[in-house]
């Protein structure tokens, strides 16, 4: 019996010292991250959600154009010489965006040289400076940004007295689009960089949370186990030894209290294992919402939280999976810009609707497939009522009517 004591606290010490491990590595993660923090990685202007607008800002660059077109009547050659000057802009800038950090400074010096060139017949050459602003102020610190640019006005201020003849208008006009893009760009990297800080202390909050998770699984599989485990062992040895002394009544006895005890062994492990399977809802919606929005998505999510508190563990299960479900199906077949997700309580009905914004053509042919027969059935599961429309806008959407004052059914 000592020795089986002892082999129980070393068990219970084991997944303890583990823990305590971990969560020091974990705190070791942190404070790398902390340390590095000086010097953080910018997510590229050309991928992810940013891609959108970066591109979408080149709308504005079209004013290169503007001195062109309210100048007298030029030579077919100068506008020749701009488009390509043009073009060779927006190429540079999208190679810009779309590189690592290490690579947009040798872009930029050659947009800068590119803008003083076309400046020589085009004063709109200074659009492309604010271009060159903003990227210098979302991939540098403040301090190193302002000297990048202090040192861009100074070339255009010699260049004005020394090339250009005193072009006012060109350096006025670069040094304004510098001064805003500027700010934009230091705006945009204070911003990217308080959401990289929250994804860091949410990933290490998801770390430590596994840690104690999995703490918690040790915990309730030696509870559920260690105390039956022992009852077995001693049973079946009590049983070994009135065979031997040939008590096959008390023996059988002995036998089937053995075979009681592992079935509610086996029922305890199954719904342990159950428990541990259950999907969070919000930890699902939350998780899904990150990738749609990786994949250039926006997201509206709107949880109600009591109508979280009303959820059954299976209804809260089945629901997690039916969204997961929907996701998927968005990523592979909506062509879609926005996903919106609410969860709501109305009385005592729990209603749920998802739905993205993709345009759809000629729904009355469109067959379900198996991840809606699957949505359909396990919202059946749960006595649940769903509804299925194709229309142009949204391309899906899903209802689930929850009636709550069944529970006792829905949990079974």
């Amino acid at each position: 019996m000592r020795s089986h004591n002892s082999m129980q606290n070393n068990t219970n010490a084991e997944p303890t010292t583990r823990i305590n491990e971990e969560v020091s590595n974990v705190g070791g993660l942190i404070n790398h991250e902390s340390e590095n923090n000086a010097a953080p990685v910018m997510p590229l202007l050309g991928s992810g959600r940013k891609k959108r607008w970066s591109y979408g800002s080149l709308f504005f660059s079209l004013f290169f154009f503007v001195p062109l077109i309210v100048s007298r009547p030029l030579h077919i050659e100068i506008w020749i010489i701009q488009t390509l000057g043009y073009i060779s802009f927006v190429a540079l800038y999208i190679k810009a965006i779309s590189q690592p950090v290490k690579a947009p400074p040798s872009y930029l010096i050659a947009m800068f040289l590119l803008s003083v060139g076309c400046s020589f017949q085009n004063p709109g050459g200074a659009t492309i400076v604010g271009f060159i602003a903003f990227i210098v102020g979302y991939y540098n610190s403040f301090k190193t940004g302002v000297a990048s640019i202090s040192i861009m006005m100074i070339v255009l201020f010699i260049l004005n007295y020394t090339v250009f003849e005193n072009a006012h208008f060109l350096l006025s006009a670069s040094l304004i689009n510098s001064l805003v893009l500027f700010g934009f760009g230091a705006m945009e990297r204070k911003e990217t960089l308080h959401g990289l800080k929250e994804n860091q202390q949410a990933e290490a909050l998801r770390v430590l949370s596994a840690i104690a998770e999995r703490e918690r699984i040790g915990r309730d599989l030696h509870d559920v186990a260690g105390h039956a485990l022992s009852s077995i062992s001693l049973k079946a040895q009590l049983a070994d030894k009135l065979i031997y002394k040939d008590r096959i009544t008390d023996a059988h006895r002995e036998v089937k209290a053995l075979a009681q005890l592992s079935q509610a062994l086996l029922s305890d492990i199954r719904q342990a294992v159950s428990d541990i399977k259950q999907l969070s809802l919000r930890d699902e919606i939350a998780k899904d919402k990150a990738l749609l929005e990786e994949n250039g998505l926006e997201v509206l999510a709107t949880i109600d939280d009591k109508a979280l508190m009303q959820l059954t563990s299976k209804q809260e299960n089945q629901l997690a999976l039916i969204v997961k479900e929907l996701t998927t199906n968005t990523l592979r077949y909506s062509k879609g810009k926005t996903v919106s997700l609410s969860l709501n309580l109305n009385r005592q009905t729990l209603i749920m609707t998802y739905q993205d914004d993709g345009v759809v053509d000629n729904s009355s042919s469109i067959e379900e497939g198996n991840g809606l027969v699957g949505v359909r059935e396990r919202a059946a599961s749960v006595n649940a009522d769903v509804s299925i429309s194709f229309h142009p806008h949204p391309a899906v959407c899903v209802q689930l009517i929850l009636d709550n004052q069944l529970p006792e059914m829905a949990a079974l």
